[in-house]
């Protein structure tokens, strides 16, 4: 005769099915944090802003087609490795929690981030290509159309994505409380990221919201549990009983 194996205590037996989440961060990560460091080194310098002087600019893709290249790849790959990230993470997030807005939240917003991240490495490629820099207005055109895909737009998905984690994780105790209230927080910050379209004063938001949401996402992929939570058994109640009546 054999016993069925216990549960742990405060866990369900039932796991998500899924691979673990921590692969796809790290691959996103550390493939868009080559493409700043090879960057530098194969072009003439770092990326310039599109708010700095147009000459800078053209010089820099003039003369920084191999570094364009490997940015653009680098960076559509970082997009592939964020959207399997989303998706396994809204599958789990939608098993552990069901029901709840959260997911959908982070699972648009991961679909948003991957996408402009993805078209933003296709532009940074293309304008690596001969013949293309040779027209300013082109040029000045396509950067500032791959600044504001990569940057703010990017920021402010990969900011949904975030909060539909964190909030996600608070509601089921998922997480340590203090590490849910940062998620949010670098969410608000990604968001606000997309005043830059207004304004080029508040640009610092977003390498503020991105690379502190990087590494808040490569945490959370530790972190987040496979299991679902089990509800503790209530204790019964006890009540007074009323002293039964005997008839004579």
């Amino acid at each position: 005769m054999t016993t069925a194996p216990q549960e742990a205590p405060g866990r369900s037996a039932a796991r998500h099915v899924g691979p673990p989440l921590a692969a796809p961060a790290l691959a996103f990560l550390l493939l868009f944090v080559a493409s700043l460091v090879l960057g530098p080194i194969l072009g003439t310098g770092p990326t310039p802003s599109p708010f700095s002087d147009p000459q800078t600019v053209q010089d820099y893709f003039t003369g920084s087609h191999t570094a364009l290249q490997v940015n653009g790849f680098l960076q559509f790959d970082a997009a592939i490795a964020l959207a399997v990230f989303t998706a396994v993470s809204v599958s789990r997030m939608r098993y552990l929690a069901p029901n709840v807005p959260g997911p959908v939240i982070g699972g648009i917003g991961g679909i948003l981030a991957s996408a402009f991240l993805g078209l933003n490495g296709l532009l940074q490629w293309t304008l690596g290509q001969a013949g293309v820099t040779d027209d300013p207005t082109l040029v000045r055109a396509l950067q500032y159309l791959f600044f504001a895909l990569g940057g703010p737009a990017h920021t402010a998905g990969l900011a949904l994505l975030i909060a539909g984690i964190a909030v996600t994780a608070l509601f089921l105790r998922a997480v340590p409380r203090w590490f849910g209230i940062v998620g949010v927080v670098i969410a608000a910050i990604g968001v606000l990221s997309l005043l830059t379209l207004l304004s080029k004063d508040v640009a610092m938001l977003i390498p503020i919201g991105r690379f502190t949401g990087m590494l808040w996402i490569v945490a959370v992929a530790f972190l987040l549990p496979r299991s679902r939570p089990r509800r503790q058994p209530e204790a019964p109640q006890v009540t007074a009983q009323e002293p039964v009546k005997t008839g004579r």
